[in-house]
């Protein structure tokens, strides 16, 4: 009878296990919910958070690079962009940086709503994958370039920027469900990277999953022609999730940034955002 019943509740204990771990799996994976806010923004006693005039921002914003056209239509030459109005960076690189010299510089998007600081490890490109901004042990990570293959002023043709998707929101966890949203290209949209010596404003030009080939090992993108050959394939490319504003396509000379998540419903993958320095 003892056995019996000890089996009994090792079974259900082992049915109860089963469950969760499933139930984790399609959480972690994005199958049961997509995170559309992000939580409160982590709190370091070595530095604050910027506060950001939203006017401000929409202003720095408020720029036009191109014209809208029919993708079938031939390609209408560019109005040229808009000075950037003057405005004091709200960024404390002095602070920041006393905090920890890797803080190379900040992400800002007003949607999805992202404002994080940007590492680059001196010697170690895993470093921050569960690190946070003061070099501390966190599950969320940091957003991070690779020192290999990026330097810290963003002056690469492409820079590729990492960040976790968190079920919770953090990092980039709000990146894909917010621009797979019906109508969020109906406007030019725009990511800010504010760095010590300047402010850098790229529109989002393509949106798309992707497999987890790393873009920087195997394109050298200083190479003659890597460039163009580069992104003649990607707007190639075509399928329900994949989103590419053909008139805002960069040409070799060009700085581009690229966003790089895991995809809701496979972590195997990457989820890419592109965008084009304009100013």
């Amino acid at each position: 009878m003892k056995k019996r019943i000890a089996w009994i509740i090792a079974s259900v204990v082992m049915f109860a296990a089963s469950i969760g771990l499933i139930l984790y799996y399609l959480w972690g994976n994005g199958y049961l919910w997509k995170a559309k806010t992000a939580p409160p923004p982590p709190t370091y006693e070595e530095f604050t958070y910027p506060s950001f005039d939203e006017s401000e921002m929409a202003e720095l914003t408020n720029i036009t690079t191109t014209a809208p056209t029919d993708p079938d239509a031939p390609t209408e030459p560019t109005e040229p962009a808009k000075d950037l109005p003057q405005f004091e960076c709200p960024v404390n690189f002095d602070e920041l940086q006393l905090a920890n010299p890797e803080i190379i510089g900040w992400i800002y998007m007003g949607k999805p709503e992202i404002s994080l600081p940007i590492l680059r490890s001196f010697t170690d490109d895993t470093w921050y994958l569960y690190r946070d901004a003061v070099g501390n042990y966190k599950r969320e990570g940091s957003l991070f370039v690779e020192h290999e293959y990026n330097t810290f002023d963003f002056s690469d043709p492409v820079t590729v920027i990492y960040g976790h998707r968190m079920s919770s929101g953090s990092m980039f966890g709000t990146l894909q469900a917010t621009l797979s949203e019906d109508g969020y290209f109906d406007e030019d949209r725009y990511v800010v990277i504010f760095t010590p010596n300047e402010t850098k404003i790229y529109q989002i030009f393509a949106t798309l999953p992707s497999d987890s080939a790393h873009i920087l090992y195997y394109n050298d993108f200083n190479a003659e022609g890597v460039f163009d050959a580069y992104f003649d394939a990607l707007f190639a490319q075509t399928g329900v999730d994949v989103h590419l504003i053909p008139e805002a396509k960069p040409s070799e000379g060009d700085h581009v940034l690229v966003l790089s998540s895991c995809l809701w419903g496979d972590r195997s993958r990457r989820y890419l955002v592109f965008a084009k320095e304009v100013q």
